[in-house]
C-alpha cells in the first residue's frame, strides 16, 4: 500500500539507520532482512577517490600567443584555432593543458562534425581563467544531435555493450556486490587489463523485473572494470570496483577485454554558452517536424564525455550570451556522462534551457556511466534537472548540490539504472523520483532503479507544479530513502505492482540528527582509511564562480596549484574602501558558521566581511610574511529564509609591514550548525 510520510519537527537525539551501524562494513545487511542493504558508494569519483583531480600547471598551451593568436573578443570564429590546440596538446606525451586567458571564445560546429571541440587524446585539459573571465560562445543555432565540446576516443570499438565474440563466459553465477569472478578460462587477463563484465536481458531476467518481454531488445546490465588480481588455479579475477548487480550463466554472464578509454582529461575554469535559436516552433513534440526550432535544436549538448574514465569537470558554468533576447543559457542538454566512470564533476552550474521538449530535451545533468561523483554543483530551471537512465548507469553518488526548479521531476529515468546514492541533495521547488515509469517511451522506461539510495535529502521548498511530498521512491525490489530534513519534507513510497514491496524508508526523526550526516563521505573514510571530502553540513562556494556585483568589478581571476579546485579571485585595489561583492544562495534555513579561506602574503590587505549589511567577525588582516593559504572562521550568520544573500568584502587597511591591499579569495564556506 501507499504511504505519504513528513518528518517530525522537535529536535532530537543523534540516530543512525538500522542498515547503518558504526561497526558496517560492506555486506552488511539488516538483521532478519538479508534482501535490505547498503551498497559502498566510496568508489565514485576521479581514481576512486584514491588522488584529487590535479592542477596542472606544465605544459601549458596559452591560445591567444603564438601559434594560435586566437581572438578572444568573441568577433570572429576560433574553432579550427582552438582544435589545433587541443590536438597540439594531445600529440606529445603527457599531454597538456589548453588555456583560454580572459576573454570570449567564438566556436561552432564545422560541417559534417557532431561537435564544435574534441578533446580525443588522453592528458588534455581544456581550461580558462574562471567561469566568469572565460566564454566560450556557441554561435551555431541548428545544433540538433551536436555537443559544444565533445570528450571520446575516436576508437568506435570501445564499447560497453557490443556483441563481442571475443567474450569468456562465467562459469559461476556472479552474485550482487562480487569483486571476484570465475570464468572458463584466465588466459589473455593481466592485472591493469579493462573488461567489460556483462549479461543479456533474456526473457526470463525481463520476467523477473516485472517487464515481462518488454525488456529483451535492451543490451542488459554491464559493467566496466580494471583487472587487479588474476588467479589462474581458481580461474578467478578480481575486479577493482564491485558488481552492482547479480550476473547469471543462465543470461550469458560473460567478459571481454576493450581498449583502454581516455583518461585524465579535463574542462575546467570557464562558462559556456549558447545562441538562442530562433526558429518558431518549440512545443512538446516538435522535435519531430523538421522546419522546427525544436528540431534544430534537439538532443544539443553543452559537454559530452564519451567512454572517458578518470576525468573532471570543474568550475564550469552555463551563461546568456549577450545574443540572447530571452533569459536563457543553453539550447537543450547541458553535462552528459556517457559510457564514462570515475568522473569528478564539481563547483558547476548549468542553467535555463531554451527547449525543454519530449524526446530527451532540457536534460542539465545526464547520467549514463558508472562511479562518477557531482558535488557541490547547481542545476536551475531543466525539464529534468538530474537524470540517471540506462542499465549500465550504476554505482554514481550527487553529494551536496542544489537542484532548483525544475520544470518536471529529477529523477531515475529509464531502464534500471540500480544502486547510485542521491546524498545531502537540497531540493528547491523541485521532487526527485525514482518511480516506475512503465507507461512511457518507445521501450518501456519500465522500473528504474533498485537498491538506490535516498540519504539526508534538504526539502528546501516544495515543488511549484503540486503534490505534497518532494521524494518519491518506488523502485523494483528494495529502495531506501533515509533521513529527511528542511521545510518540505514529504516523502512518498507508494508502490505499484511492479515496484512491491514499499520501500525502505526511515524519516520520522529529522536528518539534522543523522549520524553520519553523509553516507558517501563515512564511506569513503572507512574504505580509504582517512578523509577526503569536506564535512556534509557545509556548503561550498568557490570564489572564481562567484560574480562580483560591484562596478566596476575591482577584482580578476587566476589559475594556480595552491588554491581547492586550483582557481582563485584577487580582490585588486590600492586604497581602503574598495568593496567586492557576491551574491550567495542559502540551501536551508538556520545558522551556519562563516569560513573564508584566502591566500596571504606580503602584499595583502585587511577586509571586513558583512552579510546583508551586517558585519561577520570584525578585521581580518591578511598580511603573511611567507606565502600560505589559511582558513578563518569570522562568526556565525543566521538565516531566516532562502532569499539570496549579499557577502561583501571591505578593504579597510594593511599591516604596516604589507606593501599592499589586495585580498586573494578562495573560497567561501557556510557551515550548517
Amino acid at each position: 500500500q501507499g504511504l505519504i510520510m513528513a518528518v517530525g519537527v522537535a529536535d532530537a537525539a543523534p540516530w543512525r539507520s538500522v542498515l547503518y551501524p558504526s561497526t558496517w562494513t560492506p555486506g552488511y545487511s539488516q538483521p532478519g532482512t538479508p534482501s535490505r542493504f547498503l551498497h559502498d558508494f566510496s568508489y565514485a569519483g576521479y581514481r576512486m577517490r584514491q588522488a584529487e583531480p590535479p592542477v596542472r600547471m606544465d605544459r601549458v598551451l596559452d591560445v591567444t600567443q603564438a601559434p594560435y593568436f586566437a581572438d578572444n573578443t568573441g568577433a570572429s570564429d576560433v574553432t579550427a584555432v582552438l582544435q589545433q590546440a587541443l590536438d597540439d596538446a594531445g600529440a606529445v606525451a603527457g599531454g597538456g593543458v589548453v588555456y583560454l586567458p580572459r576573454g570570449t571564445y567564438r566556436v561552432a560546429p564545422p560541417a559534417g562534425k557532431p561537435y564544435a571541440l574534441l578533446i580525443h587524446h588522453s592528458n588534455v585539459v581544456l581550461r580558462g581563467q574562471g567561469a566568469t573571465a572565460t566564454f566560450l560562445y556557441n554561435s551555431a543555432t541548428d545544433m540538433r544531435s551536436k555537443r559544444v565540446v565533445q570528450v571520446s576516443p575516436r576508437d568506435t570499438t570501445v564499447s560497453w555493450t557490443s556483441a563481442s565474440t571475443a567474450a569468456t563466459a562465467l562459469t559461476q553465477d556472479a552474485p550482487n556486490q562480487a569483486a571476484r569472478i570465475q570464468l572458463a578460462s584466465v588466459s589473455g587477463y593481466t592485472v591493469g587489463t579493462w573488461v567489460v563484465v556483462r549479461a543479456d536481458l533474456t526473457a526470463a531476467r525481463s520476467g523477473e523485473l516485472n517487464m515481462g518481454t518488454t525488456w529483451t531488445s535492451l543490451p542488459g546490465p554491464s559493467f566496466y572494470r580494471q583487472v587487479v588480481a588474476v588467479d589462474a588455479a581458481t580461474r578467478m579475477l578480481t575486479l577493482d570496483i564491485p558488481l552492482r548487480q547479480g550476473l547469471l550463466m543462465r543470461d550469458n554472464a560473460r567478459v571481454y577485454r576493450v581498449p583502454a578509454h581516455l583518461s585524465e582529461v579535463g574542462v575546467e575554469h570557464l562558462a559556456i554558452g549558447m545562441r538562442e535559436n530562433p526558429t518558431p516552433g518549440l512545443a512538446e513534440e516538435d522535435y519531430t517536424v523538421q522546419g522546427t526550432g525544436a528540431y534544430q535544436v534537439h538532443e544539443s549538448t553543452v559537454l559530452l564525455m564519451n567512454h572517458v574514465v578518470d576525468g573532471w569537470v570543474r568550475g564550469v558554468n552555463s551563461y546568456r550570451p549577450p545574443s540572447n533576447t530571452q533569459d536563457v543559457h543553453v539550447l537543450s542538454n547541458g553535462i552528459d556522462l556517457n559510457y564514462a566512470r570515475n568522473i569528478t564533476v564539481e563547483a558547476c552550474e548549468i542553467n535555463k534551457p531554451q527547449y525543454k521538449g519530449g524526446g530527451g530535451n532540457g536534460y542539465l545533468y545526464s547520467i549514463r556511466g558508472s562511479d562518477s561523483l557531482f558535488k557541490d554543483s547547481v542545476a536551475y530551471g531543466g525539464r529534468h534537472n538530474f537524470d540517471f537512465r540506462s542499465m549500465h548507469t550504476t554505482g554514481n553518488v550527487l553529494f551536496n548540490n542544489r537542484v532548483s526548479n525544475g520544470e518536471k521531476v529529477s529523477d531515475f529515468h529509464m531502464h534500471l539504472s540500480a544502486a547510485n546514492l542521491v546524498d545531502n541533495t537540497t531540493l528547491y521547488q523541485e521532487r526527485f523520483e525514482a518511480a516506475d515509469r512503465s507507461p512511457y517511451g518507445t521501450t518501456s522506461h519500465g522500473v528504474t532503479t533498485t537498491e538506490s539510495v535516498f540519504w539526508n535529502t534538504n526539502g528546501a521548498k516544495a515543488p511549484a507544479y503540486g503534490g505534497s511530498s518532494v521524494v518519491r521512491s518506488q523502485q523494483y525490489g528494495q529502495g531506501y530513502v533515509i533521513g529527511m530534513r528542511g521545510s518540505a519534507t514529504g516523502v512518498d513510497v507508494a508502490v505499484t505492482t511492479k515496484t512491491a514491496p514499499a520501500d525502505f524508508a526511515e524519516v520520522s526523526t529529522s536528518g539534522n540528527e543523522l549520524v553520519p550526516q553523509s553516507l558517501y563521505v563515512d564511506q569513503t573514510q572507512k574504505r580509504l582509511g582517512r578523509a577526503v571530502e569536506h564535512d556534509a553540513r557545509a556548503l561550498v562556494y568557490q570564489a572564481e564562480n562567484l560574480k562580483p556585483t560591484s562596478t566596476p568589478d575591482p577584482s580578476s581571476t587566476g589559475v594556480e596549484s595552491g588554491p581547492e579546485l586550483g582557481g582563485i579571485r584577487y580582490h585588486n585595489t590600492g586604497a581602503v574602501g574598495a568593496k567586492v561583492t557576491y551574491t550567495l544562495y542559502p540551501r536551508t534555513v538556520g545558522t551556519f558558521a562563516v569560513q573564508v579561506r584566502t591566500k596571504r602574503n606580503t602584499g595583502r590587505g585587511q577586509y571586513r566581511l558583512d552579510v546583508n549589511g551586517v558585519v561577520v567577525g570584525g578585521t581580518r588582516d591578511e598580511y603573511s610574511a611567507t606565502t600560505q593559504f589559511a582558513e578563518a572562521e569570522l562568526g556565525t550568520v543566521t538565516f531566516t529564509d532562502l532569499e539570496p544573500k549579499a557577502f561583501t568584502f571591505t578593504t579597510v587597511g594593511k599591516n604596516a609591514a604589507s606593501t599592499g591591499y589586495n585580498v586573494a579569495l578562495d573560497a567561501i564556506r557556510l557551515v550548517r550548525q
